[in-house]
């Protein structure tokens, strides 16, 4: 029962002013034992930032003093949409009254009328029958009715474009199994990946060039491979900053997007709870404890998936219910993936918090035997294992008013390891183990309310090690002979990269035009090479009215090249980094029935790429070598996103995203040709309604079929022993793709456990999805290489807070749901 009252003091100017509007905050419950009257409550001053976070926070008036420091640990985690003047997000102090719950175990107390149920997302929870509407008194004197309730989120300054996702919208809807990070799959820029793999193709561009970060920090995957969920625990992750291009200058290496988690601490009212979830793929535990005197907080999470155990059983059914395994996709495959996590708060004092992540994943994809029924590749094998861990330790600070300080620092590993065989050849095997460390450091100081400043230093070191067996390459300037006996060649090195970056950014907030100027000054080196690299970048923004805002960015972006593609021995360490220009024009407005809409054009310019030959080139030493790559190639992206967005309101919410794109190639002599992955069209439709417990929601995915390449016939070639075919480059599209998948939530209460019954099915009409085409051994005959079919899973999650009873009135716990 958590009572929210917002005012804001009139003001004389006569601009338009709007006051910050809740979206969520966490509820209060009196200390046990206490004897507080049934409509006790706390009043608190609080000053809202320009995105919409709570940057001070005072007591003005409390019935114990140890119930105001519950309020206040409460207050800072609140989350508004800020105040505007003239549509421009403002700073804002406002008096915020927290009507504190009865405390656990106390007897029923009559309900207030003053006093509404508790909020969150600005969806009001579920009430007992007979009891007052749940209600939102906001108050704002100078501030004229507009009509519209809704507002476009807060852009970040100094990104041209960011897509946050918080709560509900995070975990439910259908088709990502409940998963935060999988979400970013149905947003506008993002082409569809095949298999469901753990990486997204953002604005033409290909998979290692976007970044995937955790608290600011890179890791190499942010979701197991097929299908499986996020590498953290979708209760740990507060929210999730997706930038399609055009990210802020407190990021680099990366020439396309950025995913970006945060995480937080799990708010409690009681001292411990458990969280368990059990379905037909997985199962997980989370546990947080709250530290003695409210000082912190400590959550452990742990996952690990069946499908080695279930996949088994699904072959079989599988196979049965086919007149032959040829649409068996899963025939001769065997996965797994676990991951851990430990996360810690601490509240040092009212300016200085920290916190510790310790987080460690694991995946493991086993084929053997035959794909497509045996024709394409009866007696294949291929083996691929993907884990890192990591450490982070954060340290944030409130300096002065409008001053912030973040101090982080990160150890890693990372470990990649495939092996491949084909039948009558001998195995191949690629083995790679980096340790990484990091430091980052982040301040911002608002000089006034007009101009603010944002600067930092960002440093990554890694050492890797590179161990391979591949097939013995012909000598240099030697006339290609015949191998009847192909001999195989062991290689092991180790290299070091290193990158340092400083970053600058001054805002300029002249109502109604804001304009960040910035810049990031990258220094790398890898192999042999040392080059610095200057990526200035600006962002422009017009509220031409408060419902209308016109966006416009431009900037240079850096990424350092493939460590095995540097590498001295099979590699070329003369690589430059790769790079991109990147502008966007868009505008973006807000619409009754919290409705938000985005246009944005986009076009990217990609230079020194990196691209595989065989030339022959000079060494620094003057001798000729051959290189496997080289850091000149080129190509361009441009394309249109739409975002329809509804926000959740009255327990509705969803989106609908389009993208039309073209992603091109420049080959030598002029010639354009597409990018593998390049699709024209992509559509994604997802919505989502809850009621009384009960949540429903659909996806609908719509994407051109990506490129492939032609083959016209082979001819047997004596030399190497195998057929070599006749390409006729990307010149045929695979079939159009789509699918629609389902999910239903069923929320309940029992004593002292709450949680959510769920059922997620992906692709329910089982589509026939082709990924690919496979060829028999003398590519005579072809089969299609067939996508994940439909994918059930039904599981409950729940937890246990001790003292906890089902006449109280407490939010569920998010269902992180799914495989």
């Amino acid at each position: 029962m958590l009572g929210l009252a917002l005012v804001a003091a009139p003001r004389a100017q006569a601009q338009v002013l709007v006051a910050p509007r809740l979206i969520e905050a966490p509820e209060v419950s009196a200390p046990a034992g206490s004897a507080l009257a049934a409509d006790a409550s706390v009043l608190v001053e609080l000053t809202i930032d320009e995105d919409g976070g709570v940057a001070e926070a005072t007591v003005i008036e409390t019935p114990e003093p140890a119930l105001g420091e519950l309020v206040l640990e409460a207050a800072r985690r609140a989350r508004f949409a800020p105040a505007t003047r003239d549509g421009v997000p403002v700073r804002a102090r406002v008096r915020f009254r927290y009507a504190i719950a009865p405390a656990p175990g106390a007897s029923e107390a009559p309900e207030a009328p003053e006093a509404p149920e508790a909020v969150e997302a600005a969806e009001p929870a579920p009430a007992e029958p007979d009891a007052p509407a749940p209600s939102l008194e906001v108050r704002a004197p100078d501030a004229p009715e507009l009509g519209v309730t809704a507002q476009v989120e807060r852009r970040e300054t100094g990104a041209a474009e960011r897509i946050t996702l918080r709560g509900a919208e995070l975990t439910t809807v259908p088709g990502t199994f409940g998963d935060p990070v999988r979400v970013v799959a149905a947003l506008p820029g993002v082409a569809r990946s095949p298999f469901g793999v753990g990486y997204f193709l953002v604005r033409g561009a290909n998979f290692q060039n976007t970044g995937y970060f955790i608290d600011g920090f890179p890791v190499p995957i942010l979701y197991h491979l097929v299908a499986g969920p996020a590498v953290l625990h979708g209760s740990l992750v507060e929210e999730m900053h997706f930038y399609p291009g055009g990210y802020p200058v407190s990021y680099g290496r990366y020439t396309a997007g950025i995913v970006a988690l945060e995480t937080a601490p799990i708010v409690l009212e009681r001292e411990f709870r458990a969280e368990v979830q059990i379905d037909g793929y997985r199962g997980s535990v989370l546990a947080t404890l709250v530290l003695p005197d409210r000082l912190g907080s400590i959550s452990a999470s742990f996952r690990r998936s069946y499908y080695d155990l279930v996949f088994p059983i699904y072959q079989e059914v599988y196979g049965r219910a086919a007149e032959d395994l040829v649409h068996n996709p899963f025939a001769g495959i065997q996965f797994y993936y676990l991951d851990v996590a430990v996360r810690a708060e601490l509240r040092l004092s009212d300016r200085v918090r920290a916190s510790v992540l310790v987080l460690g994943s694991e995946d493991s994809f086993d084929q053997r035997g035959s794909l497509a029924g045996g024709r394409a590749s009866e007696g294949a094998r291929t083996n691929l294992g993907i884990d890192f861990q990591r450490a982070i330790v954060r340290l944030r600070v409130r300096l002065d008013e409008g001053a912030t300080l973040s101090i982080a620092g990160m150890l890693g590993r990372d470990g990649n390891r495939f092996d491949s065989a084909q039948p009558g050849r001998e195995s191949l095997r690629f083995e790679q183990e980096s340790f990484i460390a990091g430091l980052r450091v982040d301040a911002s100081v608002r000089w006034s309310p007009e101009v603010q400043t944002r600067f930092g230093l960002d440093v990554l070191a890694s050492l890797f090690g590179l161990s391979a067996t591949l097939p013995t390459p012909p000598g240099f300037g030697e006339y290609p002979r015949p191998i009847f006996d192909p001999r195989l060649l062991s290689v092991g090195q180790t290299l070091v990269s290193q990158t340092a970056a400083l970053y600058l950014e001054q805002v300029f907030l002249f109502s109604p035009v804001e304009l960040s100027l910035g810049g990031r000054f990258e220094l790398m080196n890898h192999a042999i090479r040392t080059d610095a690299y200057p990526d200035p970048r600006a962002v422009a923004r017009w509220q031409v009215v408060p419902e209308l805002a016109i966006k416009a960015a431009s900037g240079l972006f850096s990424q350092p090249p493939n460590p095995y593609s540097a590498s001295p021995r099979g590699g070329n360490p003369a690589l430059p980094a790769e790079r991109s220009w990147q502008s966007s024009l868009g505008v973006e407005a807000t619409l009754p029935e919290s409705i938000e809409a985005r246009v944005t054009g986009y076009y990217t310019r990609f230079f020194q790429l990196t691209r595989a030959t065989d030339a022959i080139t000079t060494a620094e030493d003057g001798q000729l070598r051959r290189v496997t790559a080289l850091g000149d190639g080129q190509g361009q992206a441009y394309g249109l996103e739409v975002l329809l967005r509804r926000r959740l309101a009255d327990g509705l919410f969803g989106w609908l995203s389009y993208t039309l794109s073209r992603s091109e190639r420049f080959l030598e002599g002029g010639r354009v040709v597409p990018f593998q992955f390049d699709q024209t069209h992509v559509l994604n439709l997802a919505a989502s309604y809850g009621f009384d417990g009960w949540r429903f929601g659909v996806r609908f995915q719509l994407a051109t079929g990506a490129w492939t390449t032609r083959v016209d016939g082979a001819a047997f070639d004596a030399d190497a022993g195998a057929y070599s075919p006749y390409r006729r480059g990307l010149s045929e599209r695979l079939p159009l793709y789509h699918r629609l998948d389902v999910r239903m939530d069923r929320e309940f209460r029992v004593g002292p456990l709450r949680g959510a019954v769920f059922v997620d099915i992906q692709n329910i009409y089982n589509a026939p999805s082709q990924e690919g085409v496979l060829y028999q051994y003398d590519f005579r005959a072809t089969e299609p290489l067939p996508g994940i079919p439909i994918l059930p899973t039904v599981g409950v999650s729940f937890f246990y807070e001790p003292g906890f009873t089902d006449r109280e009135e407490a939010a569920p716990p998010r269902p992180e749901a799914g495989s």
